[in-house]
């Protein structure tokens, strides 16, 4: 078995999924099993309308965009199919209807009841899709297939009876192609939604693989594999072809975007090779992922936008302990805010995450009731992986770094974002 991932930018409109049919044909004697994200942007749109549903503003317009954009693509693929218009009107029905009435009290949840919403409309439309043109296709709800705890934004799969139900699902559908969505689960009965956290697809595709001991899984992309950086934005990128599972896990913690380091950890214990190609040219060799890989990389650079970074010292004057250490990570981690570096000093703590306004306010107001707070917001955080000399020279006389980390295998410089196109290239 063959399992198939596909981004948002592979099903971001009806040209990219005309392409997923030939993608699965040049592997015609493998079953496959597709895993799904929400078309485009999407998930971000939903976002929007979640935020201004949830602070009481009309979002009217942000709504019906979106519903002309996934019946826009339903037309074109398939065209005046009465079936599909009915089926994607009853999900808009639920998803505004889900919009008015569900608790606002716990924002988290009240965002994974609506953001769901993007995977099941994209699923709809391209399971649709491949059984119009003769397709022998499976649509199963992920909700009933993946098991989480309540831990909204981020749930924790139950391996268990995840495990026992994708092998239910692949036993009894030996001759069809399986599909369903990533990035979402149901909490206890499937009643309640629950998304995987960003980039949460890519992990339910690494846990059905594993599930199903698939020989394969390919990720299709807008990319034609892994590179050493992003190449819009670092001229000295080159494509890797090859990466262990090892080192791969480590950008990911970094924050690469390539792949969900959860997803890393179940291909690396069942030993599953993992593809990164491109559905813009799936003739071009990829870049291979395997366990043990023998490879030397290049400084390998990861940026990351959107920071804030946060310096804390006790109001009562004291030493950092382990204690104060732990209260800091305990507030993020109930907050839902990951730390990308920390760096302690006997009096202060400092430390840099990706910015939320919702969760950062949460945290603000715990951190305050033991700390003096301060914070940059809107900076970068770069981290060098396997750096040379050469790469940390670059950011040495440069008054935009705000805070550095430099250790054996990688380096870390938070940076003011009207400096970065000093050094940046």
């Amino acid at each position: 078995m063959i399992v198939h991932k596909f981004g948002g930018a592979s099903v971001k409109d009806a040209c990219s999924i005309r392409r997923i049919p030939s993608l699965i044909d040049l592997f015609d004697d493998e079953r496959s099993f597709i895993v799904i994200s929400a078309m485009g942007k999407t998930t971000n749109n939903l976002e929007i309308i979640v935020n201004k549903a949830f602070d009481g503003q009309n979002y009217d317009d942000d709504f019906e965009n979106l519903k002309s954009y996934h019946f826009s693509i339903a037309c074109e693929l398939v065209g005046d199919d009465d079936m599909l218009k009915a089926d994607l009107n009853t999900l808009f029905a639920d998803c505004r209807n889900k919009l008015a009435t569900t608790s606002k009290v716990n924002y988290n949840f009240f965002y994974d009841q609506i953001v769901c919403f993007g995977e099941l409309m994209s699923t709809l439309i391209v399971s649709t899709f491949l059984k119009s043109i003769g397709k022998d296709v499976i649509l199963l709800d992920a909700r009933k297939i993946f098991t989480s705890d309540d831990n909204w934004r981020a749930g924790n799969i139950n391996i268990s009876a995840t495990s026992n139900k994708v092998r239910e699902a692949v036993a009894s559908n030996r001759n069809n192609i399986l599909l369903t969505q990533g990035f979402i689960a149901g909490v206890g009965d499937g009643c309640s939604s629950i998304t995987l956290g960003r980039e949460g697809s890519d992990y339910s595709a690494g846990m059905i693989a594993a599930f199903s001991g698939a020989d394969e899984l390919i990720f299709w992309k807008d990319v034609d594999g892994i590179y050493s950086a992003d190449p819009k934005v670092f001229d000295d990128a080159v494509k890797l072809d090859m990466m262990s599972y090892d080192e791969m896990i480590e950008l990911s913690y970094f924050g690469a975007k390539v792949l969900h380091e959860k997803t890393l950890f179940a291909l690396r214990e069942t030993n599953i090779s993992l593809q990164v190609r491109s559905f813009l040219k799936p003739d071009i060799a990829g870049t291979f992922l395997y366990n043990y890989a023998d490879c030397k990389y290049p400084p390998i650079k990861i940026l990351l936008y959107n920071q804030i970074l946060v310096t804390v010292a006790p109001k009562d004057k004291r030493i950092i302990d382990i204690n104060t250490i732990k209260y800091i990570y305990e507030c993020t981690d109930k907050c839902n805010i990951n730390i990308n570096l920390i760096q302690i000093s006997a009096t202060k703590i400092s430390f840099c995450a990706t910015y939320d306004s919702f969760s950062f306010e949460l945290l603000l107001s715990s951190l305050q009731n033991v700390f003096d707070v301060k914070y940059n917001n809107n900076v970068l955080l770069e981290t060098i992986r396997h750096y040379t000399t050469d790469c940390l020279t670059q950011f040495a006389a440069n008054d935009g770094v705000l805070l550095s980390q430099v250790s054996r295998s990688g380096a870390q410089f938070v940076i003011k974002n009207s400096n970065y196109s000093l050094y940046g290239t």
